[in-house]
C-alpha cells in the first residue's frame, strides 16, 4: 500500500492511493474459502467444488469488495490521522485513476480534496445587526389576566344571554349546535342577546356568523361544503345558556392559580404576563436577528473558497435542482451555505459551544412544566414528570431536533453578545410592520442543510454527510 499526498494550491490537495495484491490477497482468500463451504455449484456437492471454480465465480467480487474497504479505510484514515479538515468530500481524478480487475495489480486511486480555509472574524468592524424586542402591550397583559380569571372563575347558568356567554341550541330538523356569542357578527349578537331558554326565532346563519369557518363548525361540516348562494335560513331554539364569571383578584385567586406561591399580587401577575407574552414571539424575533446576523457575517467576512472544486462537489452530490447548465446560477446560495458552516464551526470551537444530554432532558422537562404543570409543586408531580420526560427521550427524531435547537440558541446568544446590535422595541404588530414589505424575515441567509442532529460536545464540520468510499467498477 502506498499513499502520496501533494499540495496543488493553497486549498487543494491531491492524494494517490496504490493498493497491491499484498494488501488484499489474504482477506480475499479467506472470503473464497468461506464461500466454498456453502457455494452451490452445478455438478458438485455443497462444499466440494474445486477452488479454481470458486475463484472463477467469486474472486472478482471479493477483490472489489476488499479493495473498496481498504480504499475507504486508508483515504479517510489518512485525513483523520493528519487532522485534515476538508470541505465536502474527496473527488476522484479519473485520468489518474487506474482500476482493472482483469489484471488486478496494482489499483491506483487518485482524489482531489479541499482544505477548510482560515476563518477570521473581527466583530468590531462588522456593521450593526438589526434586532427587535417585542414588549407586551397593556391590552395583551389585560387579556392574559382575564383568561386566568376565567379559568378560575365560577360557571353559572344565567336566565338571559349576554355577549360573553355560550349557548346550546336546536336548529333545522332537530339538529344540535353550540355557539359562542363573541364569534357572531353584530347582527348575530343582536339576535341572541337578551334571549332566554326555550325562546325561538328565525335567522339566516350566513348573516350571524363572522365567516364560513365558524358556520361550518356550528353545522359540523367542512368549510368547503358551505354553499356560497345559500343563506341557511333556519329556526333557532335556545337551550342551555352558560357563563363564566371571572374570579375576583384576591388572595384566594392567587392561591388557586399559583399554589406554589410564585405569584401573590397583581404586580407580580402583570410581570409574569409580560414575560410569557414576550416569550411567545421570541422564536420570530430570534429568527429575524439570526437571519440578519448570518447575512451580515457572510457579506462582510472574507473567506477564500475553492469555487470550481465546490461546483464539482455539488454536481456530484445528487442535488436535484442543480445541473451542469445552471450550476453557475445556483452556486451563490450553496457558496453562502459553505461560508456560514465555516463561520459556525469557528463560533462553536472558539466559544466551546456544546449541548449535553442533560441539556435536552432539562429542555423537555421545562416544556412539560410550562405547558402542563405550571404552578404545581415540583415534588407533587415529580414521578409523572419523570415518566413523561423518559417517554419523550425515546423519540430520536425529536431528540435530534432539540439538539439542533439548543445549538442554534447558544450560537445566537454568542452572536448577540459579540456583534453590534441595533435593537428596536414595540409590540408584535410593530415588529410585523417593521419587517413587512422588506422581506427581512425571509432574508436570503443560507438554509442549513442538516442531515443529522448535532451530537453532544461534538465539533461541527463543514462536510456533507460522508458517503461510502468511491465504488470500484468490476
Amino acid at each position: 500500500m502506498d499513499i502520496k499526498n501533494e499540495k496543488k494550491s493553497e486549498l487543494l490537495n491531491e492524494i494517490i492511493i496504490t493498493i497491491t495484491a499484498e494488501d488484499y490477497a489474504e482477506n480475499v482468500e479467506k472470503a473464497l474459502k468461506k464461500e466454498r463451504r456453502t457455494a452451490q455449484i452445478p455438478g458438485f456437492r455443497i462444499g466440494n467444488a474445486p477452488m479454481a471454480i470458486i475463484k472463477k465465480h467469486y474472486e472478482r467480487h471479493f477483490t472489489a469488495e476488499e479493495v473498496n474497504r481498504l480504499l475507504s479505510d486508508k483515504l479517510y484514515g489518512y485525513l483523520r490521522d493528519n487532522n485534515l479538515k476538508i470541505l465536502g468530500e474527496p473527488l476522484p481524478i479519473e485520468e489518474k485513476t487506474s482500476v482493472d480487475f482483469d489484471k488486478n495489480d496494482p489499483f491506483v486511486f487518485a482524489f482531489e480534496y479541499a482544505l477548510e480555509p482560515e476563518v477570521n472574524v473581527d466583530f468590531g468592524k462588522l456593521p450593526a445587526v438589526k434586532s427587535f424586542k417585542v414588549v407586551a402591550s397593556d391590552t395583551e397583559k389585560e387579556q392574559f389576566v382575564d383568561n386566568l380569571r376565567n379559568r378560575y372563575g365560577e360557571y353559572i347558568t344565567p336566565e338571559a344571554i349576554e355577549e360573553n356567554d355560550s349557548v346550546s341550541v336546536k336548529f333545522g330538523e332537530d339538529k344540535d349546535g353550540f355557539i359562542f356569542i363573541k364569534d357572531l357578527t353584530a347582527k348575530g349578537k343582536k339576535a341572541f342577546i337578551g334571549k332566554k331558554k326555550d325562546d325561538e326565532f328565525k335567522v339566516k346563519l350566513k348573516d350571524i356568523f363572522a365567516d364560513n369557518t365558524y358556520l361550518a363548525r356550528f353545522m359540523k361540516v367542512k368549510a368547503e361544503e358551505i354553499e356560497e348562494g345559500n343563506n341557511y335560513e333556519t329556526t333557532i331554539k335556545i337551550g342551555h345558556v352558560g357563563r363564566m364569571v371571572p374570579a375576583e383578584i384576591n388572595d384566594d385567586f392567587f392561591k388557586k392559580a399559583y399554589p406554589d406561591g410564585t405569584v401573590t399580587d397583581i404586580d407580580q401577575l402583570n410581570a409574569l404576563a409580560a414575560k410569557e407574552i414576550e416569550a411567545q414571539w421570541a422564536q420570530e424575533t430570534d429568527r429575524y436577528f439570526m437571519n440578519n446576523a448570518i447575512s451580515t457575517l457572510i457579506d462582510n467576512v472574507k473567506i477564500d473558497l475553492p469555487d470550481e472544486f465546490l461546483k464539482r462537489f455539488i454536481l456530484g452530490s445528487g442535488q436535484k435542482d442543480v445541473t451542469a447548465e445552471n450550476i453557475d446560477e445556483k452556486y451563490e446560495s450553496y457558496r453562502n451555505s459553505f461560508k456560514w458552516q465555516l463561520l459556525e464551526n469557528k463560533l462553536v470551537a472558539e466559544n466551546k459551544i456544546e449541548v449535553k444530554y442533560d441539556d435536552v432532558k432539562e429542555y423537555i422537562r421545562d416544556f412539560f412544566v410550562k405547558n402542563y404543570f405550571s404552578g404545581f409543586n415540583d415534588d407533587a408531580v415529580k414521578e409523572q414528570l419523570d415518566k413523561l420526560v423518559a417517554d419523550a427521550l425515546k423519540n430520536q427524531e425529536d431528540v435530534k431536533r432539540i439538539y439542533d435547537q439548543l445549538y442554534d440558541k447558544k450560537i445566537m446568544e454568542v452572536l448577540h453578545a459579540k456583534m453590534k446590535v441595533d435593537e428596536a422595541t414595540g409590540n408584535f404588530e410593530d415588529f410585523v410592520a417593521s419587517v413587512s414589505g422588506k422581506g427581512e424575515e425571509e432574508k436570503a441567509a443560507p438554509a442549513k442543510k442538516k442531515t443529522a442532529a448535532k451530537k453532544p460536545a461534538a465539533k461541527k464540520t463543514a462536510k456533507a454527510e460522508k458517503p461510502a468510499a468511491k465504488e470500484t467498477k468490476e
